[in-house]
């Protein structure tokens, strides 16, 4: 979390603060996070907010995502695969609609 803090404050001196962040900044900026300050940073952590998603953070994905993700795909792929033969086979002795 100390990570991300470092690196939001990081950003905004980047972006036009050089000094140091605001304490506070009127609340419709604050919303949409057009401008930082110490009272959106303590709002996400009394929000337990740990991917500092109110800050403009994406939330870390889990090395378990991808596994479960391949699982879910595999097994999708496998169905469809299952549900076109089953549609072929009941095909077989049916003329084509066109005739």
């Amino acid at each position: 979390m100390r990570n991300r803090i470092e690196a939001y404050i990081n950003r905004w001196k980047y972006r036009g603060y050089p000094e140091d962040i605001p304490d506070e900044v009127p609340g419709r900026l604050s919303e949409l996070n057009l401008a930082p300050s110490y009272k959106s940073i303590c709002l996400a952590i009394l929000n337990n907010d740990h991917q500092m998603q109110s800050l403009g953070f994406q939330p870390k994905k889990s090395e378990w995502y991808g596994i479960l993700k391949r699982i879910e795909l595999e097994g999708r792929d496998e169905k469809s695969v299952r549900t076109r033969k089953e549609r072929l086979r009941s095909r077989e002795g049916t003329l084509p609609f066109y005739f």
